[in-house]
């Protein structure tokens, strides 16, 4: 007797090829048998007439890696039909230097709130390097498959004993290569480059090269938010010829649907033989920031302010010296069009919630709106910043046909860690989404399912090298989701509401991780069916 079987869907093999009508079953974690009909019976059956039945999603952008200590049920993520995630992104991971340094580590870079540092330090388990992280996780347990990445940020800001301009010494690069041979060997994916955020923007090309050869030696990935101040083009360009001197996998986070050409820059690499992919959210809100969090963010950011922290911020506030310096290091923030950035929530002055700071100037006739919203964030009073509004200009639209035909192409939702206790503290509105949005899209556009779930499934597995994941056929692990394609959704952005945080997509029936199930009928179970894979032992 099998354990599960799927009866009635609409196959979907992950492969790229056309679906067919069939049942699934699964005995000890892994697919048994696809066939048109299965005679024998199984301890637990579902019928998915109706619907369609897919490998589980692999999400290859994501930044769970300590979140599942506070919330291991992953339900956003369940809710989108995915089942892997590749975690430790944008150069931000969990070693060296142990549990402390790396809760201060992710406060001072504005990954987690005030609060969150005090607590963490309280309840997280203790680890002193990659085997010992790996070890937290299993005694806690996960409702997803977890991948994680080293973060060079974190690397080098530790051997460096802080976040400098400058190139590692000779030493400090034997160091660098030795924490990174050691994550590796204890079966971490790769490494992740944040080369828009401090540390690693000061890494020169040939610094990333150098940490790109030795992920290379051990066939790793190397994953790169890009250094988009020099053009999301040349940005990719930079990367492209990383991956052409180091040989290493190479992934472009979250490339941006503004820029055709870089899509296109990625698409002739990888036509032309080199390891390159490609992940993008589908569509973005601005940022929702409390104040609290904006501080931070300038903190986190700036060169002036990194090592004087949240005070260093608020006093700068109220001089002319220190504004001209908040908006010189967080341009990005500040130097919004303020017809863009809105006061989401504001308990105290109700009056402004809905209003953009542009307007908010103009009724206070200030002649800067910048001004004003220096003032704002200066003032004693709690509000919610949003920044970009609905949409963001870099994500907005939907997708134009040369991003859609570039088969490289998959989601990677980059969904905001925030304060797992406090979903308020940081947010946005559409990454909750980033599947159905994908799907409902590209669908809209005639570009047929089995090619979007390829993209989203075996694609993403064949290029990280993930074992025996990413498709429906006899002796894979049981990583399925049973979908009901009319109702899986997510809300457009003008229909999201920026006081709910939490909205989470629709249509999902049934998640089974590892075989085991996870959504149930729609609803959340916990069976823990998840593992962390390690390079060493899931690796093809």
């Amino acid at each position: 007797m099998y354990d599960t079987i799927i009866r009635n869907g609409l196959v979907y093999d992950g492969k790229g090829n056309a679906p067919i009508k069939a049942d699934l079953a699964i005995k000890e974690c892994k697919i048994a048998l696809i066939a048109p009909v299965i005679a024998e019976k199984a301890e637990k059956e579902i019928d998915a007439s109706g619907k369609i039945v897919i490998p589980g999603f692999i999400d290859p952008h994501v930044h769970e890696e300590l979140t599942l200590f506070s919330d291991n049920a992953y339900e956003l993520f369940l809710r989108q039909g995915v089942t892997t995630t590749v975690n430790g992104n944008c150069g931000h991971s969990v070693t060296p230097g142990g549990t402390e340094y790396i809760i201060d580590y992710f406060f001072n870079n504005g990954l987690i709130s005030e609060r969150n540092k005090r607590e963490f330090k309280d309840y997280f388990p203790v680890w002193d390097d990659f085997s010992g992280y790996v070890d937290a996780v299993r005694k806690t347990g996960t409702n997803l498959n977890l991948l994680v990445l080293l973060g060079h940020g974190t690397i080098r800001q530790y051997v460096m004993n802080g976040a400098h301009d400058r190139p590692p010494s000779a030493e400090e690069k034997k160091r660098i290569d030795a924490y990174l041979r050691e994550g590796l060997e204890q079966g971490a994916w790769g490494i992740s480059f944040g080369l828009d955020y401090v540390p690693s923007r000061y890494a020169k090309t040939e610094e990333l090269v150098d940490v790109a050869k030795v992920v290379a030696e051990y066939d790793g990935i190397v994953a790169a938010h890009l250094r988009h101040w020099i053009g999301t083009k040349e940005a990719v360009l930079e990367m492209v010829e990383v991956c052409r001197q180091s040989g290493a996998r190479t992934q472009i986070s979250h490339l941006k649907s503004s820029s055709e050409e870089a899509f296109e820059a990625a698409r002739e690499a990888a036509d032309g033989g080199l390891p390159i992919r490609i992940d993008t959210i589908p569509k973005s809100s601005g940022h929702c920031n409390r104040k609290d969090k904006l501080l931070q963010s300038i903190m986190a950011i700036s060169d002036t302010f990194f090592d004087k922290g949240v005070e260093g911020v608020k006093a700068a506030l109220h001089s002319k010296e220190g504004r001209e310096i908040i908006k010189r290091d967080a341009h990005a923030k500040f130097g919004m069009d303020k017809e863009k950035v809105f006061i989401a929530i504001s308990p105290d002055d109700p009056s402004l919630e809905g209003k953009s700071i542009a307007q908010i100037a103009k009724e206070r006739g200030d002649t800067d709106p910048t001004e004003t919203m220096l003032d704002l964030a200066g003032d004693d009073k709690e509000y919610t910043f949003w920044l970009g509004g609905p949409t963001r200009d870099d994500f907005a639209r939907d997708h134009t046909k040369v991003i859609r035909d570039n088969p490289y192409v998959s989601v990677g939702t980059d969904r905001i860690m925030g304060d797992p206790n406090d979903p308020f503290y940081w947010y946005e509105l559409q990454r909750y989404g980033g599947f159905p949005t994908f799907m409902k899209m590209y669908r809209k556009a005639g570009v047929q399912v089995e090619e979007i779930v390829r993209r989203n499934t075996s694609m993403v597995a064949e290029h990280f090298g993930i074992k025996d994941r990413g498709r429906l056929e006899a002796g894979v692990w049981a990583d399925v989701a049973v979908i009901d394609l009319q109702a899986y959704d997510f809300p457009e952005p003008e229909e999201v509401d920026c006081k709910k945080p939490l909205t989470m997509a629709t249509g999902v029936d049934f998640v089974l991780v590892n075989g085991k199930i996870a959504i149930e009928r729609g609803k959340l179970l916990k069976p823990l069916s998840g593992n962390i894979l390690l390079r060493n032992d899931h690796r093809n």
